[in-house]
């Protein structure tokens, strides 16, 4: 019998597996990006024993993509800061981070606007980025 999860726990392990897809996207994983998918972990409340079997196998996440305006939002900031967490973006994020954002109904235009939102937060705060501060601006402004 399958484990009971509620849809918030199954949304929150996508956001996660998203995150962790786009992490492998380069076929790399580097530190800075398993140190940020840790705190994207963290935030949505996900246990280590979870992560790890979320990066085992990101793929095999039950999809329940967000369907509320703002955590649509965060779940892009969470893919957005870890295409950045490397420090280079390839051409495979970015085709990654574009599928990802349009499965949550945003247009390129709204995408490329929130990665300018993000490095404009970036730019100012250095480091220790609240992505949901990002997310609430992206809601408000995109729906």
């Amino acid at each position: 019998m399958g484990e009971f999860k509620s849809p918030e726990t199954k949304e929150a392990e996508t956001m996660l597996g998203q995150a962790a897809s786009m992490m492998m996207a380069d076929g790399k994983m580097e530190e800075s990006e398993l140190t940020i998918l840790r705190g994207i972990a963290a935030r949505l409340g996900i246990g280590q024993a979870d992560v790890e079997r979320i990066l085992s196998d990101p793929g095999e996440v039950d999809l329940t993509l967000p369907q509320d305006p703002f955590k649509r939002a965060l779940f892009l900031i969470f893919i957005i800061s870890m295409m950045c967490a490397d420090g280079t973006t390839g051409e495979e994020e970015l085709k990654a981070l574009h599928s990802m954002g349009s499965s949550v109904g945003y247009t390129t235009e709204q995408i490329e606007a929130a990665v300018e939102a993000f490095a404009a937060a970036l730019e100012e705060q250095k480091e220790d980025i609240d992505p949901a501060l990002i997310a609430v601006g992206i809601a408000s402004h995109f729906g």
